[in-house]
This record gives structure tokens, sequence and C-alpha cells, in this order.
């Protein structure tokens, strides 16, 4: 029986060594959905780059929109999460899992637009560049990026630098949007040469105008700002970054994660151990963003909520958004929907618009009759009398409330209250005692500070 066990252990270790010798390096494991890094050489590959860039971007725009909603009391925390608790009360440092979760999507996509920009050039050379939309894209995005990163971080470095203050980050957004310009404008007047259309070249130049006007707005530039927003014109409804918006939807497809967080609201009519609100039932237990108390006090067809209360997580009963006007599928409410539509899966949402340039204009007057007269146009178009305002703070208040509604949900709010706070000494953070214990009272932070992983990880950017 020795004999035998001798035998068989003799045959296990050979098979061991031949097993050894095939697996020379058991730390070396192909991951089978990696990108075989000589393949990125392949100008072959140049759409699937392009397609992965603006995936990221899209991904990041919608992921920095929720956290940035409850930062800034669009929306109230209806959950029990601590990490919810502690955004929507301003009130963490910099070891935040959110505040991680929000810094990397926003540095990678900055990183991909400029990145894939670059290697396309490369490609094609400079001549062949100078009028292709998909390099156009990359920079604008790339702009667009920087622009979001500006508005929402109290600073943050770039290629592992030394942080750049919010004003070095909007003026670094600067070149690349006029990069996109120049290149658009040439690549639209090549399509129309060939025969095409120049509509897709048309719309990445306009996302470039308003991203620099408003990247201008906020430097307090206002000549700039104006200059910009005035040459984007009346037929530029919106520049959008879209998820499943009119697919079926089946796992896989990229979802808007908004839906989610308002408890994946679903058309029904029977509770079914779900709130049911409108026609359409939300999943307790998924209910993280509810409107804030805030927002649900003001009525206006821009930003519908559900006509009755659904209970969240934490056992409150809260009003909860439906899609507001910058969503797509948005319907405004009416006597069969009165609290329009419900979120839906792949909502598409507003980045840039010919509404925005004029929002923009309008800031940029300063509260003149331009400003007044805009300001009236939004009002009444929105079942609003006239303003009362006369002075020209008066005319920026109300043009302020107005701002709030039309971009309501859409990834602008954090960026427009700093910019009342530094410009205009107008402090719209909720302050005060907290409504819930685990936080005793709003915190004073009014934008998120840097992640830990990027000083832990960047000697330059240590605290």
């Amino acid at each position: 029986m020795t004999h035998i066990y001798r035998r068989l252990f003799l045959v296990l270790g050979i098979a061991a060594a031949a097993a050894a010798a095939a697996c020379s390096d058991y730390l070396n494991v192909v991951n089978p959905s990696a990108v075989d890094v000589a393949k990125l050489t392949d100008s072959t590959n140049a759409n699937l780059l392009v397609n992965g860039a603006i995936a990221e971007f899209q991904s990041m725009y919608a992921n920095t929109t929720q956290y940035g909603s409850l930062f800034s009391d669009e929306s109230q925390n209806a959950h029990v999460n601590i990490s919810f608790i502690q955004v929507d009360a301003r009130s963490f440092t910099d070891q935040l899992d959110i505040d991680r979760l929000i810094y990397g999507p926003i540095q990678r996509a900055r990183y991909d637009g400029d990145t894939v920009a670059a290697r396309l050039i490369g490609y094609e050379g400079a001549t062949a560049a100078a009028t292709d939309v998909r390099v156009a894209r990359m920079l604008a995005l790339a702009g667009m990026s920087l622009v979001v990163l500006a508005e929402n971080y109290c600073s943050a470095p770039l290629q592992g630098g030394v942080p750049m203050t919010p004003a070095q980050l909007f003026a670094a957004a600067k070149p690349k949007f006029d990069s996109a310009i120049t290149i658009g404008l040439a690549s639209g007047d090549a399509a129309l040469a060939a025969g095409r259309s120049r509509a897709s070249a048309d719309s990445v130049v306009n996302l470039s105008l308003v991203g620099e006007a408003r990247a201008a707005l906020n430097l307090g530039d206002y000549a700039t700002a104006a200059t910009y927003a005035s040459q984007v014109p009346s037929t530029f409804t919106a520049y959008r970054v879209y998820y499943a918006e009119g697919i079926p939807t089946t796992p896989g497809l990229p979802t808007n994660p908004i839906w989610g967080d308002v408890g994946s609201p679903q058309a029904s009519s029977a509770a079914n151990g779900t709130s049911v609100s409108g026609g359409f039932s939300y999943i307790a237990s998924g209910l993280w963003l509810a409107m804030s108390t805030k927002f649900e006090t003001i009525t206006d067809p821009r930003m519908p909520h559900t006509p009755t209360r659904v209970r969240g997580m934490n056992t409150g009963n809260f009003f909860v958004a439906n899609k507001p006007v910058s969503y797509g599928g948005y319907v405004p409410p009416s006597t069969t929907l009165p609290g329009g539509q419900a979120m839906t899966p792949g909502a598409s949402i507003r980045i840039a618009s010919y509404k925005e340039a004029q929002y923009i204009l309008a800031e940029a007057s300063q509260g003149d009759a331009a400003t007044l007269g805009f300001v009236n146009q939004e009002r009444i178009a929105n079942g609003l009398g006239p303003s009362t305002a006369v002075t020209p703070a008066e005319i920026l208040t109300d043009l302020r409330d107005q701002r709030r509604r039309e971009f309501y949900l859409d990834n602008h709010r954090v960026g427009d209250m700093r910019r009342y706070l530094t410009q205009y000494s107008v402090d719209e953070w909720p302050s005060g005692a907290y409504p819930n214990s685990a936080v005793p009272n709003y915190g004073t932070l009014t934008c998120f500070p840097l992640p830990n992983t990027e000083t832990n990880a960047n000697p330059n950017a240590t605290p």
C-alpha cells in the first residue's frame, strides 16, 4: 500500500510540475474583457475609442448629477445610507466614498476626451484631423468635463500635478472649446462641400459655445460669456447625454441612475407592496432621492413631481421628482398626468442648449432691461405673471429663481450656488438643524473636497 501511495504522489508531483511549467507566472492572468494595448495603435479601432470616451462622459454626467442634486439641496435623502445623509447635510471629509465616486469618473471623462483626441490626430495627421468632427467632439467633452470638475470640486490636479483652483480649471477648458469650435466649423463646411449634412458638426460647435460661455460666467467674465453665448442659434434645441432612451429596458443597457434613485417607477394601479403615485409604483427600498422641501413647494411645470407622497426607505413620506424639463420624454403636468411623466430608465439629460445660452446672456447683462425682459418671458411662458422687480439686484434675484427651475436636476445647481456666493454674496445653501439625528446640523461645505484617493496617490496633492 505504501508503494502505491508513493507512485500516486510521484504521478501527482509530475502533473503539478508540468502545470507549473505551463504557467510560468501565476500572477499573469489574462482579462478576456481587456483591450490589447497594441490594438490602440490600429486606426481601425478609432471609432471604438471615440464611443468609449462618449460612454464615459455619459456615465459621469448622470453620476455627478445625482450626487450633486443631493449636495445642492435639489434633492433630499430618503434612505438610511449614512453616506447619502452626510452629502445631503454637506458634512463629510475627504474619506467619504461618494466623494471618490464622483471624482474618479469626472477625471476619467476628461482624460478620455484629451487622450482620444490626441490619438485621432496621431492616426490622421494634423491636416486631416482639422476637419474631423470626432476630434472636435472629444475636445468639447474634455472641456465640459473640466467645467464639471471646476463647478463641483474645491480644487483638483490634472495629470498628477498640483491641485488647481476652480478658476484655473475653468481657464484650462477654454483652449479645448476654442479648438473644438474651429475644428467643428471646418468639419461642417467639409460636410456641406461633400453634399452631407453639417448637423453633427454644428451640435458640437454649439455645445462648445455654451461650454465656454458657462466657464466664462463662472469666472465673472461677463463680456466673454456674452460673446460666446450670443453665437448660439435658436435652432440649437439641446446637446444631450443619452442612455437607453426609447429602447426597451434589458440587462446590460446603460440606464440613467436617477431612475433607480427615485424608486424605479413603473406604470401601476395597485400598490403590490410598493408606493403608488399618479399611476406609477415606486419601490420604497429603492427610493434614495426625493425632491427637497425647498423645491417641492414651487409650483412650476418645468419641475413636476408625484401628485402624492411616496414612502422612502427611511420610512419618511416624500414628493418624488418626475421628469423635469431637461430630461428626454418630459411631459408637462396636465389633467390626465398631474405629475407629468415619471422617470424612465433611459431618460437623456440636456447639458447645453440655446435656452442656457439665453440664461447666460441674461445674467451677463447684470440686471438691466434685457435681463428683465428675459425674466418676464420665462415667467409668462410658465404660467407666472410679470416680475415686479425694479432694481438690478431684484431682477437678478428673479433670474436666479427662474434658473433653478429651468435647470432643475441637470447638474447646474452646485456651480450656480457657488457662483452666487462668490460673485454676488448671495448664500442659497441650507443651514441650521439637519432633519436627521445622524447629523445634528448642516455643514459648511460648498464644494467637494479632493478625495483621499487622489492625495494618497499623488505626492503633489498632499494636503
